[in-house]
């Protein structure tokens, strides 16, 4: 997802002084920086949902039953709590990312919570891959690397090449509201293959949303605001996980 931040040299390149050059690469290592730390924040909240607590409930899968980790079966039985946890936590670094140390303990305490948020979903892609239901032997092992070197890729193409990607901007605009469209519709309709699509598209998307925020990130001149710049660059993270989890989840079949 996009960040707020100045834009008005964007298009064009212009020679950097020294101070300024030294400048921009301090501010992109502040940037990637929370944004790995946001990462290992989301990873402590996914592995600490699924592993804290005495098993509270259990649920029948093929071969036996399985133990569901009580903070999991939280998140599950209380879907829209849940939901309404995890936006207000994004709302509330977003209105606090200017506010210097606040934002960034706001920053990991928001990707904390998505790591617990989606736990539920990384419990039943290991229950799925465990009865061999899955395209991938390990699907949340293999989703989080592929995520990785697309985005390590993508990163590093818009870098070297410093293409300016501002071009994107009407299309991601739209392309989100048409997989938003189709996520809502899908709730609906009971298809693995629109589903699938589904999923496709959404990788596709943010995937060049990595292309145009790193673009972005190139050419601002506004270096006030690390926090928000982490925040969409992890966003873009994040949903590109979900989504390849979701195509690695499918069965052979589909």
């Amino acid at each position: 997802m996009s960040y707020g931040y100045s834009n008005r040299f964007a298009g064009f390149a212009r020679p950097l002084d020294r101070d300024e050059g030294r400048s921009r690469v301090l501010f992109l290592r502040k940037v990637y920086g929370l944004f790995l730390g946001g990462i290992v924040a989301a990873t402590v909240g996914a592995v600490a949902a699924l592993n804290v607590g005495a098993e509270s409930s259990a649920i029948r899968v093929a071969g036996g039953v399985a133990h569901v980790p009580p903070l999991v079966a939280w998140v599950s039985q209380h879907f829209i709590l849940s939901m309404l946890v995890y936006f207000g936590a994004f709302f509330g670094v977003n209105a606090v990312r200017h506010v210097p140390r606040v934002n960034v303990a706001a920053l990991f305490g928001f990707t904390f919570v998505t790591g617990v948020y989606i736990a539920p979903v990384l419990f039943i892609a290991t229950l799925m891959a465990g009865g061999g239901h899955t395209l991938s032997a390990n699907p949340v092992r293999d989703a989080f690397l592929l995520s990785t070197a697309s985005f390590g890729g993508l990163t590093a193409y818009a870098m070297i090449t410093k293409r300016d990607f501002s071009f994107l901007r009407g299309f991601l605009s739209m392309g989100f509201f048409v997989l938003l469209g189709a996520m809502i519709l899908g709730m609906f309709i009971g298809s693995s293959i629109f589903q699938l699509a589904i999923a496709s598209v959404g990788v596709l998307l943010f995937s060049a949303y990595v292309l145009y925020d790193t673009s972005r990130l190139l050419r601002t001149e506004d270096r006030s605001d690390a926090v928000g710049a982490a925040l969409g660059l992890y966003l873009n993270f994040f949903n590109m996980f979900l989504f390849i989890l979701r195509i690695l989840m499918s069965s052979r079949r589909d």
